[in-house]
């Protein structure tokens, strides 16, 4: 089953170095507790980013204002919304 939510970048400067590298850190942290998980970035432009990876996250172009769809699998959607509301307070920064 697959968790979606939508998150808005709200910092000045988009998705940039410290969120995108603190959203892979916890991404990667979280594979290594439940190694199913799988969690996906996906632009409106339609390009999309495995969120394990800081360059791959900045590589999508997010600018401050925008919303991107964060897909979340492999884990209960309790979880699953835990991890996007931590996700969102990055972008929040």
């Amino acid at each position: 089953m697959t968790y979606t939510a939508s998150v808005t970048v709200t910092d000045q400067l988009g998705l940039h170095a410290r969120p995108a590298a603190q959203i892979a850190k916890l991404v990667k942290s979280a594979i290594g507790v439940n190694p199913a998980l799988v969690v996906t970035f996906t632009h409106p432009s339609g390009k999309q980013a495995q969120a394990k990876s800081a360059l791959l996250l900045m590589a999508l172009g997010v600018k401050s204002g925008e919303s991107v769809e964060v897909q979340v699998s492999g884990t209960s959607d309790e979880a699953a919304a835990a991890l996007v509301a931590d996700i969102q307070g990055f972008l929040n920064e």
